[in-house]
This record gives structure tokens, sequence and C-alpha cells, in this order.
């Protein structure tokens, strides 16, 4: 199978599907994963920047330490994804579902997170305050760090 960049890269793997398959540390720059089942996905330290990962699910993927500088996750499925120090400036989760997605560590300056589902979330992150929350769901389980207010950077506590 061939994953194909906007770089005019392409990267060959040896499977057939993209569940459950290791990826880690591979150079993904602007990749077009839109819609790709990626459930249980290892990408760990993976090169992400400004790929376009839109309506993909990747439900339970491991994304620890990858680069999402400015990568498109518009609708994506992140709900109990390991996203622990990753690199996510500028990167649009616009309308995603990160349930219970652990981002403690990651960095997400200048990140959007508008009407995402952020319930149970671990959002101990890195310049936070730059990130935009606006209409962003969490509940009383979502961890923030000490001091942050979700409520004024635009979410909404869902009771």
């Amino acid at each position: 199978m061939k994953i194909f960049c906007q770089t005019g890269e392409s990267v060959e793997i040896a499977e057939n599907t993209l569940v459950g398959v290791n990826l880690d540390g591979l150079g993904l720059h602007r990749a077009l994963l839109e819609g790709q089942d990626m459930q249980g996905a290892s990408l760990v330290g993976t090169d992400l920047r400004g790929a376009s990962v839109s309506g993909a699910n990747l439900s339970r993927a491991n994304l620890q330490g990858a680069s999402l500088v400015t990568a498109f996750f518009f609708k994506v499925s992140l709900n109990h994804a390991n996203l622990r120090n990753c690199r996510a400036m500028g990167c649009q989760f616009d309308e995603a579902n990160l349930e219970r997605a652990d981002l403690d560590g990651a960095d997400i300056n200048r990140a959007n997170f508008t009407n995402a589902r952020i319930h149970g979330a671990r959002l101990n992150c890195k310049r936070i305050e730059s990130a935009s929350f606006k209409g962003a769901i969490f509940d009383r389980s979502t961890v923030w760090p000490p001091g942050f207010d979700p409520v004024k950077a635009g979410a909404c506590l869902h009771q």
C-alpha cells in the first residue's frame, strides 16, 4: 500500500490496511490520509506536519511525540488516543472527537479545538493559553493545567 503526500513523495508500506499498522518515525509530511481507518495505529515520533487527516478514525492510536504542526484533523476520531508530548502547533482539531485522549505534555500553541468533544481528555498541555476552544465540549473528568479556565477560553461544560 502507498501513502501519498502533497509534496509529491509517497511512502510504501507492506500492509493492506492502516488499522493497527506501525508507522513509527516515518516521514509523512503533508500526507493525504483523509477518511482512513487507522484505529490502533502506532505513529510514535512520526512526521505528520501539514498532513490532511480529516474524517479519519485514529481511535486508540499512539501518536506520542509525533509532529502534527499545521496538520488538518477536522472531524477526526481520536478517542482514547495517546498524543502525549506531540507537537501540535497550529493543528486544526475542529469538530474532532478527543474523548479520553491523552495530550499531556503536548505543545498546542495556536491549535484549534473549535466544537471538539474533549470529555475526559487529559489536556495538561504546553502553551494551552494560545489555543482556541470555542464551542469545545468538556466534562468534569477533563483534566486541565492548574489555573487554566476552559470556559474563559470558549469551552462549554457538559454536565
